[in-house]
């Protein structure tokens, strides 16, 4: 019997010993070529010409996918070009500023055409460097891996295998192969639309605080400035292409901020207000951080009070917000607050959601049904406690809701909260908007399944809120959506700043990574035929979301 147990672990320690040098040997068959696959791109960049501008491409492995063009005053990336993880990255060298800002400042139309011709003309040049480079690192990698196997059974004092020879061409065809297979997946995976979302960062995110001062900014007398507007006109001119062809005309732009808690930001956003030319803001909560009407000082109310009077804003009650903070808000002038939260005698809270037909658009709200310190799980702040509690808020707050209406925007402050309303009213939201987690969702799940989800982070930076938490500040972010005079949601800005105290003057900007700019060209979505938005069509009063639908309403699907 003991033979037997002794005879089995031998033979189970010898298949481990096997399968233990098995993957140590494919490890370094598929790790070091692409050690050396990425090694070769960084060290023998491609380098070419355009527009009489000399510039080198870069490759990468496995970071920074997709195409980047990189500037000293930041950079512009298309991380979704296909589905490979390699990274092309553009860069110019020597450049002779003066005579670029020459050429482009006169006019950047022309020169730009000569920019996107001259590189379309390069692209086969760089597709074959990029491919022999990754060849020739797959060849050196397989090699390396070769002598070190070589070099292991040297020390194991193993004899040569008579067809070792043999053995490394099968390798090498193998890998070739593979790098045939690995094209074809990157060519089959090619994404027509890459240029539907683009992130810019640096100066050139940092510009675009002053989208109608940039004829200004690049228009400087100061030759410094001259040579950073021409790289700013570049840009500018090229994104305006991509807007052209991807985007239909804009009716007006929507502002989304959330989770202010106390933050003296107001002013900046008010900023964008007007930079972007924004009718309608969306503020999906928390403005307050323990719920006391005191916290909304005289200070901050002008603050709000004044961006409102710019634009329209419609606010609703986060898990921060009591009914005295939403009695606050209802009293400040252009401040629309939608749904309605109110507390029983137990110390427990009820929410009611309402709508408003703004601008052409049918949007609609539910507060949050906790409050910071409240009793029981209306004050906690566990998910496994509160998420119970707001799907069955959500679920009251729909009952009855007229079976003919639809909505174009869902808010709630809890991204828990929306989707719940999204599975009671499947088919009828056209986008959800929440807040909360103090980050944005992620760009590629923006949007799935035709319905837009827009989760906003903190545009008061974590407020009174990280303070009280003992947190970093995560950055000040908001969102700014196109909206088309068809209705359709176009397009969408995502900005975070890292330092939300930038100059409001253009000409003072510096080069740095405290901006980012994330755009997101949105698809269009199944909407009625002949329907119509425009500041024109004014807002409604507010009405309870379970109320019959008035004449001034419209019905999208």
């Amino acid at each position: 019997m003991n033979s037997r147990i002794g005879e089995t672990l031998l033979r189970a320690r010898r298949y481990g010993a096997f399968a233990l040098r098995l993957a140590i040997r494919w490890s370094l068959r598929i790790a070091l070529p692409v050690v050396f696959a990425n090694a070769l791109l960084r060290a023998f960049p491609y380098k070419g010409t355009a527009a009489g501008i000399p510039f080198q491409v870069r490759g990468t492995l496995f970071t920074r996918p997709g195409l980047s063009a990189d500037t000293s005053v930041g950079n512009w990336e298309f991380p979704h070009v296909d589905g490979l993880p390699i990274g092309l990255h553009i860069s110019p060298t020597d450049v002779d500023l003066l005579r670029l800002s020459k050429a482009a400042n006169p006019d950047s139309t022309a020169f730009v055409d000569a920019l996107k011709a001259d590189l379309n003309s390069e692209i086969p040049f760089i597709g074959l460097w990029l491919a022999g480079l990754l060849l020739a690192g797959v060849v050196v990698g397989l090699l390396a891996a070769a002598m070190v196997n070589m070099a292991q059974r040297y020390l194991r004092r193993l004899p040569r295998r008579d067809n070792e020879l043999r053995i490394r061409v099968h390798q090498a065809a193998t890998a070739g192969i593979v790098v045939l297979l690995v094209s074809g997946y990157g060519v089959l995976s090619y994404d027509r639309d890459w240029t539907k979302q683009s992130k810019l960062t640096g100066t050139l995110g940092a510009v675009q605080l002053f989208p109608s001062q940039l004829s200004d900014f690049y228009n400087q007398q100061n030759k410094a400035y001259d040579v950073l507007g021409a790289v700013v006109g570049i840009q500018a001119s090229l994104q305006q292409r991509i807007d052209a062809a991807k985007t239909p005309d804009t009716a007006y732009n929507i502002m989304f901020i959330s989770d202010m808690h106390l933050a003296a930001t107001y002013p900046l956003v008010a900023q964008y207000v007007d930079n972007f030319d924004v009718k309608l803001i969306v503020n999906t909560g928390d403005e307050s951080e323990f719920g006391t009407s005191g916290e909304l000082t005289p200070g901050f109310r002008s603050a709000i009070k004044a961006v409102a009077a710019k634009a329209p804003m419609l606010w609703m009650a986060g898990n921060h917000d009591s009914p005295d903070v939403q009695r606050v808000m209802s009293q400040i002038p252009n401040v629309f607050v939608l749904g309605d939260k109110l507390r029983q005698n137990d110390g427990s809270y009820v929410v009611s959601g309402s709508r408003i037909h703004a601008f052409g658009l049918n949007i609609a709200a539910v507060p949050d049904p906790r409050v910071y310190g409240a009793v029981g799980s209306y004050g906690s702040g566990e998910d496994k406690v509160t998420n119970p509690l707001e799907i069955a808020a959500m679920d009251q707050a729909v009952n009855g809701i007229p079976d003919d209406l639809n909505l174009d925007i869902m808010a709630s402050h809890e991204p828990s909260a929306v989707n719940e309303l999204k599975a009671k009213l499947p088919g009828r939201i056209r986008q959800l908007d929440s807040g909360h987690t103090h980050a944005q969702n992620a760009t590629g799940d923006l949007q799935s399944g035709g319905i837009i989800n827009l989760v906003e982070g903190s545009t008061g930076a974590g407020g009174l809120d990280n303070i009280n938490r003992g947190e970093k500040a995560p950055p000040v972010e908001f969102s700014i959506e196109s909206v088309a005079s068809n209705c359709q949601f176009a397009k969408l800005l995502r900005f975070q700043l890292a330092d939300p105290s930038l100059p409001t003057d253009p000409t003072a900007l510096t080069v740095g990574d405290n901006v980012t700019v994330s755009s997101v060209y949105l698809s269009p979505q199944k909407i009625t035929a002949g329907r119509t938005c425009s500041t024109v069509d004014g807002l409604s009063p507010v009405r309870r979301l379970t109320a019959p639908i008035a004449s001034d309403e419209l019905a999208p699907p």
